[in-house]
């Protein structure tokens, strides 16, 4: 009778001691899961992101003779209207708390530099005060594309217009700086290259426009084609880059204020 009784209660303390292990091992599974649930989303609603786009701005430019003073100067007008970029990359350097970080984005090629809504590539960014920025646009050549493609209308002092094309054939790095940005949780950072179309043709004269060899009644500017011009407009598109920021709220709404929003029209291949 007692080797029963004591089986039983060898029965009853197993039985209570597996219930308690099932019930710490309920306790576990559940706060693991808790835990995980956890880690997957808070980060994510705390991130940002900084876009990158390239466009075209101030789109016409004024060639001064050189051959007749000031007063009775005659001007002649480029009008860039349409341009492709083959962007290859994105670059951007700065310092946040004195450490450099470096972003590298692809994705946008054969990019229309007129268009009225430019296209986007973006990358995640950590929030706080960046400075010392250098953002960089590098073009490349493709099977299918070209660095660089601009066309326009030269107006002669007569009135006479003459259509020009640009091609640009080389890899191209164009680069600008800026001061200071902050990214926040609550938006995202676009950042824009803004290309002065205006400064294509400095220190190219009217003359040296009016001579040049056309191809097709077109004045054509490339390695192969007026090439002094080419060799020129080389050293000029290299300073042509200005950034510009903007926050754009998790809510769609832009705001440019509260940065030193503009790089330095400074850029470097």
């Amino acid at each position: 009778m007692a080797t029963t009784n004591n089986k039983n209660t060898i029965m009853k303390s197993l039985k209570t001691k597996t219930r308690l292990i099932l019930t710490l091992l309920f306790v576990v599974i559940i706060g693991l899961i808790s835990c995980k649930k956890e880690s997957t989303t808070n980060p994510a609603a705390g991130s940002a992101a900084i876009l990158f786009g390239v466009k075209a701005d101030q789109v016409s430019s004024s060639l001064v003779s050189a051959s007749v003073s000031a007063v009775n100067a005659t001007t002649a007008m480029v009008n860039w209207t349409e341009g492709i970029a083959n962007v290859s990359k994105f670059e951007f350097e700065a310092r946040k708390n004195g450490i450099k970080k470096e972003i590298e984005v692809k994705g946008l090629t054969n990019v229309d530099l007129f268009a009225l809504a430019p296209s986007f590539a973006n990358a995640p960014i950590d929030t706080g005060v960046y400075n010392e920025i250098e953002v960089k646009v590098v073009l490349a050549k493709s099977n299918a594309a070209i660095p660089l493609t601009l066309k326009g209308n030269l107006t002669k002092t007569d009135g006479t217009v003459i259509p020009v094309e640009l091609y640009f054939n080389e890899d191209l790095e164009i680069k600008a700086e800026a001061k200071n940005v902050t990214i926040e949780k609550a938006s995202d950072l676009k950042t824009t290259i803004m290309l002065h179309l205006n400064g294509i043709f400095q220190q190219i004269s009217i003359a040296d426009l009016q001579q040049a060899t056309l191809t097709d009644g077109k004045i054509i500017i490339s390695s192969t084609s007026n090439n002094v011009i080419y060799n020129k407009v080389k050293v000029n598109i290299q300073q042509i880059a200005e950034t510009e920021f903007e926050h754009r709220h998790h809510d769609g709404s832009d705001d440019n204020g509260g940065d030193d929003n503009h790089g330095g029209t400074e850029g470097h291949g």
